[in-house]
């Protein structure tokens, strides 16, 4: 039995996942499928979610508190203040 279900996605992820698909031979309904079947055989989900390194965690924490950071204007900005 099928069951009809709606989902918000990103809409670029979808256009180029899409793609992909149709290269496979798969609709967006497929895919899917095949995903929740994975899901449920292995009880997880099927490919690596991996916590944030602590340099990272950190890197994150500073952005949030706008500490140790820096904003530039554009790119030229950006590339004179390493030099």
């Amino acid at each position: 039995m099928k069951i009809q279900t709606n989902l918000k996605v990103e809409k670029e992820f979808y256009q180029d996942a899409k793609v992909v698909f149709s290269n496979l031979g798969l609709s967006f309904g497929d895919a899917v499928n095949i995903f929740l079947a994975k899901v449920a055989a292995e009880k997880a989900i099927p490919f690596a979610l991996e916590i944030p390194s602590n340099e990272l965690s950190n890197r994150i924490e500073n952005i949030n508190k706008n500490k140790n950071t820096q904003v530039f204007d554009s790119v030229d900005e950006l590339f004179s203040s390493l030099s």
